[in-house]
């Protein structure tokens, strides 16, 4: 059977996103709570006991809120449109990452930022060629992509042409994969496969910035 999570979300993020108002939100609440939130949130729940049972790890879920932060944005509508959630590992600032709007749907594995310890653990790992870096290139050579280097510089000590330049000038990392339809078909099947197939990155990232 069909998951239809994701196809009832993009409908009414569709809906939402042409009556982004207080007054439409709260005539429709009752929908976001049967089709999207109540789902997500079993969602989170199924993939943090296969995180522990399969991974052998213990992660902590979140469902991002659907309310915007929009006291230091120009832009005032009070929605998200989009559906957002994470399994944070306990022990190092590493997640797994699912998003989830009208335009996209993808997995993703990372830290999508880093203190000012865990960055310089990261940045040392980089510079020495840890083998983190095999993971990151393979996932690549798979499919998987990552966000541009936050930095135009590369940081002190480091040589603006190292050759892993551009990961020095990296805050954060996170390695994503774009789902298709049928894997948003299958909804479970396709994360646990994802998660699977990155887990020795997830590990990798664990270890260096543990």
């Amino acid at each position: 059977m069909q998951d239809m999570l994701i196809p009832q979300a993009r409908c009414f993020f569709a809906d939402l996103a042409a009556q982004n108002t207080r007054d439409w939100f709260a005539a429709h609440k009752a929908l976001y709570d049967t089709e999207v939130k109540a789902p997500a949130e079993a969602l989170l729940e199924r993939m943090t006991d296969w995180c522990d049972g399969v991974l052998g790890v213990t992660v902590r879920p979140k469902l991002y809120r659907i309310h915007r932060d929009i006291r230091f944005s120009g832009d005032k509508t009070p929605y998200n449109t989009h559906l957002h959630m994470q399994w944070s590992m306990t022990g190092a600032p590493v997640c797994l990452l699912f998003g989830a709007s009208r335009d996209y749907c993808k997995v993703g594995i990372g830290a999508m930022t880093m203190d000012k310890d865990k960055l310089g653990q990261w940045r040392a790992a980089v510079a020495r060629g840890d083998d983190v870096l095999a993971e990151v290139a393979a996932l690549r050579a798979a499919g998987w992509t990552t966000d541009d280097p936050h930095l135009r510089r590369v940081p002190a000590p480091y040589a603006q042409d190292h050759p892993e330049a551009a990961h020095l000038r990296r805050k954060g990392i996170v390695l994503w994969h774009d789902m298709d339809e049928a894997e948003i078909a299958d909804l479970d099947h396709a994360l646990k496969a994802r998660f699977t197939e990155a887990d020795g990155w997830r590990r990798s990232l664990a270890r260096v910035i543990g």
